[in-house]
């Protein structure tokens, strides 16, 4: 079968019908539910910190779940069976619950506070705190060049729209509503795109399933389209997607929220009651939906599907636009259109709470909530111009974009938890080299190893540097005459 022949299912007119419904849907939505949100920093920035568990769990689950839950899962099960989606879903599922704790203690040590740069600014020092701003920024503008340059592949593939008109309405519906009301705008359409995601995993995986020939030929794709990747351990293939991927995206998924402002702003936003339960329940609203994309992976292998490689990373697409009428690809297309817009205001709030709070404090500074709301949605506009041009240069794809923010990513992530869990083993320029130090030359190998050849074993060594490396420089640098070890067992 001619996989790319299929395509696109249906013309583009119907194609931005689908993307014009679900704006209005969300605007009339945005409208009606957060009016009111934009006359106060606290209610703009952190919606008035009055988010319950419900609000707070499915804005959580929504804000972690980027273009990888919706389309990696699919392709990693697909090409590399079920070690790669084993290894793909397990850091994904854990890491929002062990978040949980380290949230809330966060928001009790700081419950008037904005985001966790401005905590460290008052805890250690202002470069601390533009370290963790810088990252922060870099992850949200390549977070929201991510989602925007995979949503509009999608949407070109599937209904023919010219890539770069779709990545321009993608970015105009979410910021059409984002802009008014700030942070409770995105957790309204985080709602709405968690229960939309939901239905469309319910109802199309199991039709997909079906219509291939049911479970048995899920089984038999279990191995990816190989038919090696059935076995998680014990096998070289096993140890060769653990080595190239698996210990990556394990241990970069576990310090995700680390280094990515959306989830301090949570904290700062839920009901101090709330917080826990709402990352906890996040995890396993969160865990469906990669697992779902993950069955139409193996439907693909199971099936025979040969994919090409320039589409495999839509090989959910694929799958249901093979075995399932047209009707079928367009709730794909509005599911997916939900779900990555939602992740782009999502981007577009936490950089407002960063420039609304850090960066107004140190350029302009006051109370003035007129001049805070100004700051903040200039930062909106200046995220979606970055983020247009660098999803509309020639030749961009998202591995290079994963790879920009990854590392640097995970290496926050240990010494800022030990800066909470023992803060007197940090010292500000502990924290402040170590990560530099580590993240660095990690960076230089993971790329090395994932882009010029260097291979599986670079691609760890160069995570290992910097998740590892960063907090054992912290410790030697914050106090170089002490044993960690006998410390920790004393």
């Amino acid at each position: 079968m001619d996989i790319e022949s299929l395509f696109p299912l249906f013309s583009p007119g119907t194609g931005v019908g689908i993307l014009v419904v679900y704006g209005l849907f969300a605007l009339v939505m945005t409208y009606w539910y957060s009016r009111g949100y934009d006359d106060t920093k606290t209610s703009f920035l952190v919606a008035r910190r009055e988010l319950n568990t419900f609000q707070g769990s499915l804005s959580v689950a929504a804000a972690w779940l980027w273009a990888p839950g919706l389309f990696i899962s699919a392709q990693q099960a697909y090409v590399n069976g079920l070690v790669g989606l084993f290894w793909f879903c397990l850091g994904n599922f854990l890491t929002l619950g062990a978040f949980a704790y380290f949230a809330k203690k966060i928001r009790t040590e700081s419950p008037k506070g904005f985001t966790f740069s401005g905590y460290l600014r008052k805890r250690f020092s202002p470069r601390l705190q533009w370290l963790f701003v810088v990252e922060m920024m870099i992850l949200a503008t390549c977070a929201f060049a991510i989602n925007l340059l995979a949503g509009s592949k999608t949407v070109n593939i599937l209904t023919g729209i010219d890539y770069t008109l779709a990545t321009f309405l993608m970015a105009g519906v979410a910021i059409l509503y984002s802009f008014r009301t700030g942070l409770k705008a995105t957790v309204v359409t985080e709602v709405i795109k968690i229960i939309v995601v939901w239905a469309g995993v319910i109802i199309l995986v199991p039709w997909t399933i079906s219509e291939a020939g049911g479970w048995s030929t899920v089984v038999a794709g279990l191995g990816g389209r190989t038919g090696l990747g059935a076995s998680i351990l014990g096998t070289p293939f096993a140890w060769g997607i653990f080595t190239g991927f698996g210990a990556a995206a394990f241990l970069g998924h576990m310090g995700g929220p680390w280094g990515d402002n959306s989830f301090y702003q949570r904290a700062f936003s839920i009901k101090k009651d709330s917080i826990i339960p709402s990352y906890v329940i996040a995890s396993f609203v969160f865990i469906v939906v990669p697992i779902m994309m993950g069955l139409l992976g193996f439907v693909a292998a199971g099936a025979g599907l040969e994919i090409p490689k320039s589409m495999v990373g839509v090989t959910n697409a694929i799958t249901i636009g093979t075995f399932l009428p047209p009707v079928a690809t367009i709730v794909f297309v509005f599911m997916v259109f939900a779900g990555l817009v939602a992740i782009l205001d999502s981007q577009f709030a936490s950089v407002a709470n960063m420039t609304g709070h850090d960066l107004f404090n140190q350029f302009k500074k006051g109370t003035n909530n007129k001049d805070i709301i100004t700051y903040a949605r200039l930062g909106m506009i200046t995220l979606a111009i970055a983020g247009l041009l660098i999803a509309n240069l020639p030749g961009m794809q998202l591995v290079w974009l994963f790879l920009f923010f990854a590392v640097l990513r995970a290496a926050v992530w240990l010494p800022s938890m030990i800066s909470l869990l023992k803060p007197e083993w940090v010292t500000e320029p502990g924290m402040f080299w170590g990560i530099i130090l580590a993240a660095v030359p990690g960076e230089a190998l993971f790329v090395w190893g994932k882009m010029f050849g260097g291979g599986s074993y670079v691609v760890f060594a160069g995570t290992l540097i910097a998740i590892l490396g960063a907090p054992i420089l912290t410790l030697m640098i914050s106090h170089p005459s002490v044993s960690f070890v006998e410390s920790a067992k004393n």
